[in-house]
């Protein structure tokens, strides 16, 4: 077969002033070409980034700030370039005769597997959410091919059945950097973004993986495989290996005649099915990866990992803390990803604005219910005040909480010993939810983005004073429809009632020194 290598084919699919083409990773760390990724779904962008901080983490890990700095303000030249992939050409062929990337060859299967089990969702009966049109993954280009491989192993849940999933996790949050305009970098672009999410080795060495130069000359699982049924630490997994791993036993079929890519539209030979196999082996521990915040809790004296995930259909913010504030205590505890803690202590971003994008799925099991894709923008002083961080969540939650509260009583009433009144009976608090979400959002992104950290009280006043606004004209138009019917009367003074103690009770404590 023909080589498709992400080293050298052109591969990265980029828009640049309004036209689409696709460059090699040569052409986009050395600076030749420039553009913005352009892939019709947003995980396949977030997964493409992903695995461009991946590949450039492996060839070309920095020795120390100094000289990550230096990749964000210069391109590399030929020579760099083809010095860092060296020796690791035989990775990254989509193609290659003993180790295609991402694959394990003679894989044995009953029947190959259609290339849309490759797609986080459009196999599932749940694929109405994301108006999947028919055919969507007939037949796929080298380059959607490999960027869904990778987002295979590393993003999605496993394919049940006894698949293994990632190194974090069904679902776990990826978050990357996204390239803020500093003193250093005027015009963020994809490069300058791609070496964001890269770490330096004394970082790795000394804080996030203490084992990294005794793992440095590892190979991917899928180069050097696993055995069957083996039992593996954490802490034994290099970074070359922990970013590339393939918990699955996959194997595309040879790519058929050119034709049009059912994902990106590309003209070029098509893949149409992969033979895939169980693999059973044991990890045991988390092992630390540079794009995901971790968790923690101390059960029975010992400390149980997990990353987070999305869970529910709650938008980011409401996770935003887990995901930039550390914290720990004697029985829990938060770190934000690896790649965060290094923009804020090596100072990358010159106390300018954080941007980031947060993506994943939330799932049942092996199913994938939703695709989720966010930006967010932090102002600066972020790194210095988490506890405004907290706050601002904290009274988001607080008057969605107040609503919900308020129509869980119009809908059940109350009964005990002294007093009863019967409820509407009508359930109205998933939709609450769900509006407050809807209407709330962006003003709590925006504080996030805008507000003073060193002075944040008149931000907080004005978005509550919007949140409880909103919260009235919520409740107002949700039990609208109730308010002609005699029998419900006495339950909408109920949840009136509660709603103005809620909303009181949220408002700040006044004092005399205040």
């Amino acid at each position: 077969m023909k080589p498709f290598s992400l080293l050298d084919q052109p591969w990265i699919p980029l828009q640049y002033e309004g036209a689409r083409h696709w460059i090699t990773y040569r052409q986009l760390l050395c600076g030749e070409e420039r553009g913005d990724l352009c892939l019709p779904r947003d995980d396949f962008e977030l997964a493409c980034l992903q695995l461009l901080a991946a590949i450039t983490q492996v060839c070309f890990t920095p020795s120390d700030r100094k000289e990550l700095l230096a990749r964000l303000k210069k391109p590399l030249s030929t020579d760099e370039f083809l010095k860092g992939v060296k020796g690791k050409e035989a990775w990254f062929d989509l193609n290659h005769p003993d180790t295609p990337f991402m694959q394990i060859r003679g894989v044995k299967a009953s029947k190959p597997t259609p290339m849309d089990k490759l797609l986080a969702g459009v196999a599932d009966g749940t694929n109405k959410p994301f108006v999947n049109p028919h055919g969507l993954a007939e037949g796929l280009c080298g380059s959607c091919t490999a960027i869904a491989l990778f987002n295979m192993a590393n993003n999605c849940p496993s394919m049940g059945g006894g698949f293994k999933g990632s190194l974090r996790g069904s679902t776990p949050i990826t978050q990357l950097i996204t390239g803020p305009v500093t003193q250093l970098i005027t015009k963020p672009d994809l490069r300058t973004t791609v070496w964001l999410n890269v770490l330096h080795q004394e970082r790795l060495s000394n804080i996030v993986m203490p084992w990294h130069q005794a793992t440095a000359q590892q190979a991917p699982n899928y180069v050097d495989p696993v055995k069957a049924g083996e039992k593996i630490r954490a802490t034994n997994i290099g970074l070359a290996r922990g970013l590339l791993w393939q918990p699955a036993h996959f194997e595309l079929l040879p790519a058929e005649d050119k034709g049009c890519c059912s994902v990106c539209n590309a003209s070029a030979p098509l893949y149409k099915g992969f033979n895939k196999a169980k693999f059973n082996y044991t990890v045991e521990g988390n092992w630390p990866h540079p794009l995901s915040a971790r968790t923690f809790k101390i059960v029975k004296g010992k400390k149980e990992e997990k990353f987070p995930s999305f869970t529910t259909t709650a938008p980011g913010w409401t996770q935003l803390s887990r995901l930039v504030v550390a914290m720990e205590s004697s029985k829990e505890g938060q770190i934000p990803a690896p790649v965060l803690i290094q923009t804020r202590d090596d100072n990358l971003i010159k106390q300018k604005h954080l941007r980031f994008v947060i993506g994943g799925y939330r799932n049942n099991q092996a199913t994938v219910l939703e695709r989720r894709h966010e930006f967010f923008s932090l102002a600066d002083g972020w790194a210095e005040h988490g506890e405004v961080i907290h706050y601002i969540i904290k009274i988001g939650l607080g008057y969605k909480t107040a609503l919900r509260k308020a129509l869980y009583l119009f809908s059940d009433g109350i009964k005990d010993k002294n007093k009863e009144i019967k409820g509407s009976g009508v359930n109205l608090c998933q939709s609450g939810d769900d509006l407050y979400f809807q209407q709330t959002e962006q003003w709590i992104r925006d504080t996030f983005a805008d507000i003073n950290f060193k002075e944040p009280l008149p931000a907080i006043d004005r978005l509550r004073t919007q949140l409880k606004q909103a919260v009235l004209q919520l409740f107002d138009q949700l039990t609208q429809p109730y308010r002609q019917e005699p029998k419900m009367l006495k339950a909408l003074a109920l949840a009136r009632r509660s709603l103005n103690k809620s909303l009181a009770e949220l408002q700040p404590v006044v004092t005399e020194e205040n």
